[in-house]
């Protein structure tokens, strides 16, 4: 039986493990911290350490892989030098310092909802588009000593070669800077920045072997297997969760949220994309598409340590026994500048109607709903675009039942639950094991499905139908 190893760069933790051809993990998982602080940001060295400590405990026990596969946060930013020294810390999605960049630059473009169609999303700061400007106004003599802009597995994977290794074409669509339809860095883009064409390395989609000596000595296993290049977290979550049939959504609830289908590219190229909607790459010719929300469980759980309410399934204890709305609260949970459907530049959390007699469940109940009420936003945009898709919940919610009745009243649909734990690893392998030859397996059988409470439904129906408008709605000229 061959194996996959896969390595996914997760926002939280820094995961590994083996797969066979039929997505079935095999031995143990090895589980690192990420690093990554409630900024965004991280010490690069850091991340490193916590990806390769992730391999050497895979690798302690368990068959040899037949190949080595990536799942990678998307959005991730790393300046290097010459040498290929880091320049910058990470820089991840949840970064949010570039909201004026981000401005400046829907402003400098000729067409904004051009530029949203070819690169895959509107200029935003959770994007390294924005970010990269803002590293040019804010720390130039960074920006002049960076030779390079890249992604995390660019950088991780180069020193494990010893040689300069590329964005493969799904870490390149999640940059802001792809543009997709020539398949290269976008000229316009990069003009207004103030990038050279060699600031970004060629995308490279080529499986590599042969690690750098200090690594054939650490891991023999790997030395000669083939390394297939990096694709994006949220792409593999959607193979990883058996979403690659028509009319399957991967819907994905952890520190933050995603709905996403897998397209094809006459579908993507008939029409231009929607405002509310991204459309990145799993493969150069394979785009996902779908919208993402940033606060989703990391906000929960900065407002249940806030409240002292740690150590709880928050979710079961902000909705058991309690009504919808409730608390009478109004709550935008923007702590992280939010992304689609409206994609605006700053954080925008609020909480209005507090009264002398609102509890610290009634401010929790708020949030949590607040946050379900977005996830309802992102499905109901995608399948405004699509059509109604069975959606496949995945993520830490998945594990939750109340998290999955939450999810399932306040759409108003159907959920089922994936049977995968770890799906942008599962995903990562799949696709590995495709280029290898093997035939993509059927989606697993799920074993938990969740119908919608008609009362509770209807109740969020109306309380989602009376939010108030958002300010930032047609901040970019959105709808």
């Amino acid at each position: 039986m061959a194996v996959v190893l896969a390595l996914d760069l997760g926002s939280s933790f820094i995961k590994a493990q083996r797969f066979d051809e039929n997505g079935g993990a095999v031995g143990d998982r090895a589980h690192q911290p990420s690093r990554i602080g409630p900024d965004g940001r991280a010490d690069v060295e850091e991340v490193v350490g916590a990806a390769e400590a992730a391999i050497d405990q895979v690798l302690a026990s368990g068959p040899p892989p037949a190949a080595v596969a990536v799942s990678s946060a998307w959005h991730t930013l790393i300046g290097v030098d010459d040498r290929g020294r880091p320049t910058t810390e990470l820089s991840t999605w949840m970064d949010d310092r570039a909201g004026v960049e981000a401005a400046d630059l829907r402003q400098a473009v000729a067409d904004a909802a051009d530029v949203h169609d070819r690169v895959g999303a509107p200029v935003h700061p959770s994007l390294p588009s924005a970010r990269i400007l803002w590293f040019a106004r804010h720390q130039p003599d960074v920006f002049r000593a960076t030779t390079h802009w890249c992604a995390l597995p660019e950088v991780i994977v180069s020193r494990w070669f010893g040689t300069n290794v590329g964005p493969s074409p799904s870490i390149a669509s999640g940059t802001g800077l792809y543009n997709q339809r020539s398949r290269g860095w976008d000229a316009e883009l990069f003009d207004a920045i103030g990038l050279g064409g060699d600031h970004m390395r060629a995308v490279d989609d080529e499986p590599r072997s042969g690690l750098a000596a200090a690594y054939r000595s650490r891991w023999p296993a790997l030395a000669a297997v083939p390394w297939f290049p990096a694709q994006g977290d949220g792409a593999c979550a959607v193979v990883g969760s058996g979403c690659t049939v028509a009319g399957r959504a991967a819907l994905t609830v952890g520190t933050s949220a995603a709905v996403r289908v897998l397209s094809d590219a006459d579908r993507r190229a008939a029409a231009p994309l929607p405002d509310a909607l991204f459309g990145y790459l799993v493969e150069s010719a394979t785009p996902v598409v779908g919208a993402a929300r940033s606060n989703a469980g990391a906000a929960i759980e900065w407002v249940a340590g806030v409240l002292g309410l740690t150590g709880l399934d928050v979710v079961e204890e902000a909705t058991a026994g309690r009504q919808p709305g409730e608390h009478r609260l109004v709550v935008d949970p923007s702590l992280t500048t939010e992304r689609s459907p409206d994609w605006p530049l700053t954080a925008t959390a609020r909480m209005d109607g507090l009264h002398r007699a609102s509890t610290r469940l009634d401010i929790l109940q708020a949030f949590v709903e607040a946050i379900a009420m977005g996830v309802a936003d992102a499905v109901e945009a995608l399948q405004r675009w699509i059509g109604t898709q069975t959606l496949v919940l995945g993520g830490g919610a998945a594990s939750s039942a109340a998290w999955r009745q939450l999810l399932s009243d306040v759409i108003g649909q159907e959920i089922v639950c994936s049977p995968v734990t770890d799906d942008s690893a599962r995903g990562a392998a799949l696709v590995a094991f495709t280029r290898m030859g093997e035939v993509m397996p059927p989606p697993p059988t799920e074993d938990v499905t969740v119908e919608p409470d008609p009362t509770r439904a209807n109740a969020f129906a109306e309380l989602r139908a009376a939010r108030p408008r958002p300010p930032f709605a047609a901040s970019w000229g959105g709808d």
